[in-house]
């Protein structure tokens, strides 16, 4: 049986194969060192997809193209057909692949956080989370941002070898081998080509006028809808309500503030629109998973 399959698809970042096949030769060189079973990474292209079973698949992320949102039905169709005993990995845009094949029905999965929409939209029936980096959920790993390989490696090694040997490698590539959290690092997109105009207009004065306390009844007016038909048609098109929304917005400045000035953070409550400190405190770790001075002290240099 083939250990790893690393599958290198048109449009796959190069950085992250070759990484991978880097991590993965320092993990066969310490498991030599302890006299302990090796384990294999093969590399192959839609042209030369092994017929043998497999513990593990790699699907890498992709870079500088969108060639993933069409991918190989060759490359699909044998994901389709691997025991289903074999692992099936992917990292950022990695995970349209294992959703073209079939793979992510009623999964709880991750991909980068830009992505979300379009990975909600191709597999309506997966459960898409973007709050973290890595999700193991069965035999379905998935990991998020561009360089979240490293995650994915890190999960496999675990796996395949047991967390000593992980950690090992962890030190080796001197990378953190803790859980990390991709809502540290992603930003808020909402949809705006949804096509309804009423809404688009809505979206475009809250983002003028988030600091302001919210009235939904104004909000309506100005788009010429009844509240309750607006209420219905703004969830339905950006997938939030409109206080959600507003928070979001709010939170994300507020993470500009503390990313980029020294100002308190009680000044930088009131500036995005938050008279109770400590409210947006809690709404902050909610959102972030930091406290405010977490995040500064995490995210600045």
């Amino acid at each position: 049986m083939t250990d790893i399959i690393l599958v290198d698809y048109p449009g796959a970042s190069r950085a992250a194969v070759a990484g991978l096949q880097e991590m993965f030769t320092h993990t066969v060189r310490l498991l030599e060192r302890e006299d302990r079973e090796l384990i294999t990474l093969t590399t192959v292209t839609a042209k030369a997809l092994p017929d043998v079973p497999v513990k593990a698949v790699i699907l890498p992320p992709a870079f500088g193209n969108t060639r993933y949102l069409t991918p190989s039905k060759t490359v699909t169709l044998w994901l389709r057909n691997c025991e289903e005993s074999s692992v099936m990995a992917s990292a950022c845009a990695g995970a349209f692949y294992l959703g073209a094949a079939g793979l992510l029905e009623g999964h709880r999965v991750t991909t980068h956080w830009a992505l979300e929409q379009t990975l909600r939209d191709a597999v309506p029936n997966a459960t898409v989370d973007i709050g973290e980096i890595l999700i193991h959920d069965g035999r379905i790993i998935t990991a998020g941002g561009l360089l979240s390989w490293v995650d994915l490696a890190l999960e496999l090694i675990s796996q395949l070898c047991g967390p000593e040997i992980m950690r090992e490698v962890g030190r080796h590539f001197v990378v953190d081998t803790g859980r990390r959290e991709q809502r540290y690092y992603s930003a808020f997109t909402p949809p705006i080509q949804h096509g309804d105009d009423p809404i688009t207009q809505a979206q475009a004065l809250i983002e003028r006028t988030f600091t302001a306390p919210i009235r939904i009844s104004e909000l309506a007016r100005t788009v010429a809808l009844t509240e309750r038909t607006f209420l219905r048609r703004f969830e339905r098109a950006t997938g939030h309500t409109p206080l959600a929304y507003v928070q979001h917005l709010r939170i994300q400045s507020a993470q500009r503030g503390l990313e980029n000035t020294n100002a308190a953070i009680d000044q930088i409550a009131y500036a995005v629109g938050y008279e109770n400190v400590n409210a947006f405190r809690k709404l902050f770790k909610r959102h972030t998973g930091l406290s405010p001075s977490q995040y500064r002290q995490r995210l600045r240099r």
